[in-house]
């Protein structure tokens, strides 16, 4: 294959642009990818060294994909395509000396962190139950991601809870000084602080990344965005990519501006449009489309596709959480049946919390699933102790492994004595594992701990002297050395057994990387699994239905994608309803998840959820009313539905039968909560504009009955003609 064969006509433009700033405005599903890999090999065919080309990607496995892409049309020994974080420890592990640290530094992930906050808030004798520690973790990171350093962030807290964050972060900072670590927040901006301070080192990367490529800029956060122009400041080569209408991580500190304001930066910068979607049908595109184009700050463009129409989309309502999960198995179950891998199937939802009612009806139908986002496997507890280990065979002076290490497995070192060594080492300004070495001369610590503290130091210096040797073996030597898995098998823990399968996987990993990196270390394999990312654990061929959050699916796509839970409070979510800037930002969310979908596409949403134990009425999202019409086929599944396709529409009852009394008598199930409000429902007029929770906006056609047995026709917008019972409709009048 050539690097031109099988484009369109923009993407050619967007691969054969060489010198000066490029912005690619690609389109959900347009060949993004493509465009960027075979930019990349025209290049090199041009005569640009591999060398002189950076690529930055947002995962590792994005970052592997494209390298694999790349080496079909030529040898690219020399090219650096990493993610942000991976090539800003690859940098500082070479000249991070400059800046006081060790170039064996620790990398902290948000465990770790935890951990840290956590002992650091006990030392200031700050309340845990009242300052939640990831919350005061959130604003360090987000401080840090406005480089703004201890000092200033001091200077600048004005109310008694930042004034607290303040003396936190200080004394944070200092002790990633001293346990010679850095959290992933530093790897980013101790570079910055590195070209800042070394005007060479910047100058020695210019030189090198002549040309540089990004892809998902709209995902930049500032201090990315400010490396980005720092390294493309001497040749303005730089072409990033991506979809303003695709940002969906300003929670984290993502700022759109960095895309939507690139032309301000470069102004001389060249502006291609890739609209042409290949992955969803004409229906899918056509309600993706109808909902974004309701924010306000985007960059216009109009995705199209010359797919077919395909089926419309689904909007499937149901009674509440649990019949919802129930019509997505069946419905899963029934596609399979008919010859759909589940693997080509993918449930989405906004929060992580909505998977256990989904799991379990997975669970009942025998569906095998995936879920990516939960507990990730190199955050185990297993996996961390001896990773741990690990850490302080390449940097003793890591107080949190040591911490977590010095009494697992149990040596009886009780939490008294390592306080007294915590202590002594601090009055010293030695290390923990200086002080461990000298225990004999600290007072309180005698007998029984003083004697397992200095075993404990002679275990990792043993396991420091040892010889280098694959990771593998280093890994092996120190489960043998620590006795885990012995230790496993002694605490009787139901969980036991699936603790030591996930140590032997541990092993397997480090083989793997023994294999794939030529000149493999200890350090680089802690590296890479510390910044692992949920997408990088997706096991592609796994015979099972995907579960993941909307913003795991960001960059994923699915024959079929179901995304339950589209209601007011879920999509959008409860927390970003206060202003129109959030709004758009979920408005975005749910534009991405309707993007996953190639063929199929299910939205849910339940008259009832149970939230914070009591079972809420439910509203459905607004960005339902939103999708044109032409492309939704509307399905009620809820109780009263079923009922009244068994006894007719028309059906009565008696003054003394309340709607649930014959509910329960037909389904011998209780319904819970009140259908009637109390008030006699309000009679509507032919001819008035009224609003439905589900359906939107719609006109009364026919009003007949009275009290309890009121009912209306009305013709939506959405959703056709509809004959309710108002005594359950919540039917309002649009005035």
């Amino acid at each position: 294959m050539t690097l031109l064969e099988d484009i369109t006509e923009k993407q050619r433009e967007a691969i054969t642009h060489i010198n000066g700033p490029l912005l690619i405005v690609a389109g959900a599903g347009s060949g993004k990818t493509r465009v960027i890999t075979r930019r990349i090999g025209y290049l090199m065919s041009e005569g640009v060294s591999p060398y002189n080309i950076l690529a930055i990607t947002f995962t590792n496995k994005a970052a592997n994909e494209m390298s694999e892409r790349v080496k079909l049309f030529s040898s690219h020994k020399g090219l650096w395509v990493s993610t942000f974080h991976k090539m800003c420890s690859r940098i500082l592990r070479k000249d991070i000396e400059r800046l006081g640290f060790l170039k064996d530094f620790s990398i902290y992930d948000t465990v770790d962190q935890l951990n840290r906050v956590k002992s650091i808030m006990a030392d200031l004798q700050i309340d845990t139950s009242q300052w939640k520690p990831r919350s005061v973790i959130s604003s360090i990171s987000n401080a840090k991601n406005k480089l703004i350093d201890p000092e200033r962030f001091a200077s600048t807290a004005s109310d008694f809870y930042s004034q607290n964050v303040a003396r936190i972060y200080k004394k944070y900072e200092n002790l990633l000084k001293s346990d010679n670590a850095l959290d992933f927040d530093d790897l980013l901006i101790k570079t910055i602080e590195l070209f800042r301070t070394c005007p060479d080192v910047l100058a020695s990367y210019q030189e090198k990344f002549k040309y540089i490529l990004i892809d998902e800029y709209q995902d930049t956060n500032y201090v990315q965005y400010t490396i980005s122009r720092l390294l493309a400041q001497k040749y303005r080569n730089i072409c990033v990519t991506g979809d303003p209408d695709q940002s969906i991580y300003g929670w984290r500190g993502a700022d759109l501006r960095n895309i939507m304001d690139f032309e301000k930066d470069y102004p001389d910068a060249k502006v291609v449009l890739l609209e042409q979607n290949y992955r969803s049908t004409k229906n899918i595109l056509l309600a993706a489309s109808s909902v974004i184009q309701k924010n306000k700050y985007r960059k216009r463009k109009e995705i199209w596709t010359e797919n077919e129409h395909g089926e419309k989309v689904k909007v499937i309502h149901c009674e509440n959480e649990h019949d919802e999960a129930e019509e997505i198995a069946k419905t899963i179950k029934i596609l399979h049946g008919k010859g759909m891998k589940y693997t080509d199937m993918a449930l989405f939802y906004r929060t992580n919390a909505q998977s256990r009612v989904l799991e379990i009806s997975l669970r009942n139908f025998g569906i095998p699933y995936v879920i990516v986002g939960g507990v990730e496997f190199y955050r185990r507890k297993e996996i961390k102790d001896i990773l741990s280990y690990l850490r302080l065979c390449v940097n003793p002076s890591d107080e949190v492994a040591l911490e977590r290490t010095i009494n697992t497995p149990a040596r009886g070192i009780g939490n008294a004595s390592i306080k007294r060594l915590k202590e002594w080492a601090a009055s010293r300004s030695t290390t923990l594992v200086n002080a461990i070495g000298s225990v004999e001369m600290i007072p309180g610590i005698t007998g029984k701990s003083a004697a397992a503290m200095k075993r404990f130091y002679e275990l990792i210096m043993v396991l420091r002297r040892a010889p280098q040797s694959s990771v593998e073996e280093i890994l092996v030597r120190v489960i043998e050395k620590t006795g885990y898995v012995d230790f496993l098998r002694k605490s009787d823990e139901k969980e036991s057994d699936d603790r030591i399968a996930n140590i032997e996987e541990l092993v397997n990993a480090a083989h793997e990387y023994d294999v794939n990196h030529a000149e493999s270390s200890l350090q680089g394999f802690l590296e890479e699994v510390a910044l692992i990312s949920d997408l990088d654990t997706v096991e592609d061929k796994a015979e099972a239905v995907t579960l993941m959050t909307l913003h795991t699916a960001k960059g994923l796509e699915f024959p079929v994608v179901f995304i339950s839970g589209m209601e007011e409070g879920l999509l959008p979510h409860s927390e970003s309803r206060i202003s129109e800037e959030e709004i758009e930002e979920e408005r975005r969310l749910c534009y991405v998840g309707i993007t996953r979908a190639m063929r199929e596409l299910f939205l849910t949403h339940t008259k009832r959820r149970m939230r914070y134990g009591q079972l809420i009425p439910c509203v459905a999202s607004r960005f339902l009313d939103e999708i044109h019409a032409d492309c939704l086929d509307w399905q009620d599944k809820t109780v009263k539905r079923f009922f009244y396709e068994s006894h007719g529409e028309n059906n009565t009852w008696s003054n003394e039968t309340s709607f649930e009394d014959a509910l329960e008598e037909e389904y011998n199930r209780p319904v819970e909560g009140d259908v009637f409000s109390g008030e006699k429902p309000s009679v509507f007029s032919c001819g008035e504009i009224v609003r439905h929770p589900v359906f939107g906006i719609g006109r009364v056609l026919e009003s007949c009955g009275c009290n309890e047995k009121a009912s209306v026709k009305v013709s939506f917008n959405v959703g056709g003609t509809k004959n309710l019972m108002l005594a359950y409709a919540k039917l309002e009048k649009v005035v």
